[in-house]
């Protein structure tokens, strides 16, 4: 019997996650990860993860880059001094002024010239994020979501959510695919999984 292939981001639901989400071991981390799994939504990340995963020890380093290893990697515009050769794009005037923009709205008071290298893979993940045509980016980093209103702005409505906000929205969809599958039956079958009290309650 042949194998059915698992449905592919039945949700239209494409999420960047930053790099202490794959293996983050919350409930609603977890839940997006297997929702990714069953083939629901689709979290993706970007050339910036693999960057910081380096800075990891060894077995550590093993342990995630094997797990980043299984989400599609989004190649961002070259930043000397961070980007890995050959897993980078040449970037356009449209990359440079995005990068800056990101930047200067996460860190308004710092010089990219001389900031933490993890501000300048922060703005990295949002941007490249944003370059793709990503709805969010999943973070638990407080001084990101502390700017999320500020990035929807200028970067029309992207989103900078927590996990259980990114899992809420997900919820939503899966449950209009539901409808919509209960309304026209004839369409293809969906996932058993989740089941309805595997969902966030919906906002009243």
């Amino acid at each position: 019997m042949a194998t059915v292939p698992t449905p592919h981001n039945l949700a239209a639901l494409l999420l960047f996650i930053d790099t202490h989400i794959i293996d983050a071991p919350d409930k609603a981390s977890v839940c997006l990860r297997r929702l990714r799994d069953e083939g629901w939504i689709n979290l993706q990340r970007t050339d910036a993860m693999d960057t910081e995963l380096a800075d990891a020890p060894g077995e550590k380093w093993a342990q995630l880059t094997e797990a980043s290893a299984s989400y599609p990697e989004a190649l961002g515009p070259m930043v000397w001094g961070q980007s890995r050769w050959n897993s980078s794009v040449w970037g356009t005037e449209e990359d440079h002024t995005r990068l800056h923009d990101v930047f200067a709205i996460l860190f308004p008071n710092a010089d990219r010239a001389t900031t933490r290298d993890n501000h300048i893979r922060d703005a990295m993940h949002v941007s490249t994020a944003i370059r793709y045509g990503g709805f969010g980016f999943v973070t638990r980093e407080r001084r990101l979501l502390n700017k999320a209103a500020r990035i929807a702005e200028r970067f029309h409505g992207f989103r900078m959510w927590p996990p259980e906000d990114a899992l809420t929205e997900a919820a939503a969809r899966i449950r209009g695919m539901r409808e919509l599958h209960r309304r026209e039956p004839h369409r293809d079958t969906l996932p058993t999984w989740p089941t309805e009290g595997d969902l966030p309650t919906p906002p009243e």
